[in-house]
């Protein structure tokens, strides 16, 4: 296993590394505080091939590997965690085209997801029914050529701004989650409306948005994969997408160091920097080692989105031990700021409320261990 990156990769890393310093993380205090999705830079992800990085080109993709994309999302949430989850939003919500959807689905809609002619949005968590996505309520019933949707989604990201979703709803509730089909439901459709916003501790730009769903009239033609079969491709959907959001988590970590090592730097007490006091010194060196762990093991989930085989178990140790590291390295690096890292002049406050999502969505830290197990007890 080659463990450098290859020049390709390099140039990304540190073409996007600039942009996030110079331009998104100053952003990302206005879409804090404003609680505002940053239209503006949806446009110039789409201008750096951002928004299918790693997806073919003949569906409008730049033809990159995995490991590309996890370090766009990365270096995108060193920056602004906010617009790297409305990245990996957008992401998830194509990606089942990408896995199943028709050739004339993907030709009109994956090839415009993945130019960032158009933005998605995966609709698959309702108000009582999160981690356990198989109890979902949501139905489509069988109208002629079309399909009737009912029910209502909540916390999903993008909505408002998406030009269309991939709605999970049942087909046959009596076959449980073998009865769970996937939809694909443009902006405009009679009987979709977006409900209330909600308003988030962090990732604030990121708007999540409740989508409520009555008599929808759906054509046959939007089904995307095989009827009664969506459950077991919103599971695949989420297990690759589980590697963006360990990116995301690296790219908040690698933030969250960087502020303090700086500050620690500069900070005197008691006549000397921070930084020459030992226990600063092993703090930091243990922040290091969580984000270099965090990295490599992303990474290496990443690299095996590419091979076409599963990775469930992967992609979860990834999630799981990245969100977790991110959360350690960014109350510690708020630590090391003392009473200025509890202040909104300083950004590290902000990081710190920005990383908490990374424990709940796309699967709790809960549920990464009952996948992981349940891959080592099989």
């Amino acid at each position: 296993m080659d463990f450098v990156l290859t020049e390709e990769q390099q140039d990304l890393k540190e073409t996007l590394h600039k942009y996030a310093k110079e331009v998104l993380a100053p952003r990302a205090v206005e879409l804090d505080k404003e609680n505002r999705f940053p239209t503006e830079t949806i446009h110039e992800l789409a201008d750096q091939d951002l928004m299918g990085i790693a997806y073919p080109e003949e569906y409008g993709g730049a033809g990159a590997d995995s490991i590309c994309e996890a370090i766009a999302v990365e270096e995108v949430a060193y920056g602004c965690a906010a617009t790297a989850s409305i990245l990996t939003g957008h992401y998830l919500g194509y990606d089942a085209l990408f896995l199943a959807g028709s050739e004339e689905l993907r030709q009109k809609y994956l090839r415009a997801a993945c130019s960032g002619e158009m933005l998605a949005g995966f609709c698959l968590t309702e108000p009582n029914s999160g981690s356990d996505a198989a109890s979902s309520s949501t139905t489509a019933t069988a109208d002629g050529d079309a399909y009737i949707l009912n029910g209502t989604k909540h916390f999903i990201s993008n909505a408002a701004d998406a030009d269309f979703l991939i709605a999970f709803a049942m087909t046959d509730k009596s076959k449980g989650t073998h009865g769970m089909t996937a939809f694909l439901v443009e902006k405009g459709t009679p009987g979709m409306s977006i409900g209330a916003g909600d308003d988030k501790m962090g990732i604030r730009g990121a708007r999540t948005w409740e989508v409520l769903f009555e008599n929808c009239r759906v054509p046959v033609s939007h089904i995307v994969g095989e009827i009664n079969h969506g459950f077991k491709l919103a599971m695949q959907v989420i297990d690759r997408g589980r590697a963006g959001i360990a990116a995301m988590g690296v790219g908040i970590a690698q933030a969250a160091l960087d502020m303090a090592v700086a500050y620690a730097k500069e900070r005197v007490v008691f006549g000397d920097t921070l930084s020459n006091y030992q226990g600063i010194r092993w703090m930091l060196a243990e922040m290091e080692t969580d984000v270099q762990a965090a990295r490599w093991l992303t990474y290496y989930a990443a690299s095996l989105k590419d091979t076409g085989r599963r990775f469930s178990k992967e992609a979860a140790c990834a999630k799981l031990f990245s969100a977790e590291a991110a959360h350690r390295v960014v109350d510690k690096a708020l630590q090391i700021h003392g009473g200025y890292g509890y202040m909104k002049e300083y950004p590290i406050e902000r990081l710190y409320r920005d990383q908490r999502i990374l424990e709940i969505f796309e699967g709790t830290s809960q549920i990464q261990k009952i996948v992981i197990s349940g891959n080592l007890l099989k």
